[in-house]
């Protein structure tokens, strides 16, 4: 039962993550593109939308690379949140890193974008080994903050803890 209420989330969410994350139409009609974009290959053509960690052991850890774009003439501040965790869990936690160079990727960097830069970004979840074994979902938040406006997308998470 666990496993089909999950992949009713993982379906919904993929659904709902789709639609906000990959464009908006304004009231004209015309489509407009997000300032900011998450995609699985560097030539930007697959947007994320939702994100299936898969089954990880307690104590284990797993990575996903992205690739995050200033798709707008603005530059400005990333923002990497987490939030709305179901179940609540402290022993899961997050390392945000940017390639920088040809090998290297740094927890500790400038989170100031250019326009239209390109960035390769990893994503490393940490399960503590006391986490509750189970099914949880979570929302990744990335936003552009640029000239006193914020552009944020909604990337929908899901992850089983096994022992």
């Amino acid at each position: 039962m666990n496993n089909a209420v999950l992949m009713l989330l993982l379906l919904m969410s993929m659904t709902f993550g789709t639609a906000c994350s990959t464009q908006l139409a304004s009231a004209g009609g015309v489509v407009k593109p997000l300032k900011i974009g998450l995609y699985w290959d560097e030539e930007c053509t697959n947007p994320v939308s939702s994100i299936f960690f898969g089954m990880i052991a307690k104590g284990e850890s797993r990575d996903v690379t992205f690739w995050l774009r200033n798709n707008s003439s603005d530059k400005g501040l990333i923002s990497l949140d987490s939030a709305n965790f179901n179940p609540s869990s402290d022993g899961i936690s997050e390392i945000w890193e940017r390639k920088v160079g040809n090998l290297v990727y740094i927890a500790n960097w400038h989170k100031r974008m250019k326009a239209l830069d390109l960035w390769e970004i990893r994503l490393t979840l940490l399960v503590a080994p006391d986490t509750q074994v189970g099914n949880y979902s979570w929302d990744l938040t990335v936003c552009l903050v640029a000239s006193e406006k914020i552009t944020c997308l909604y990337v929908a998470c899901a992850l089983t803890v096994t022992q």
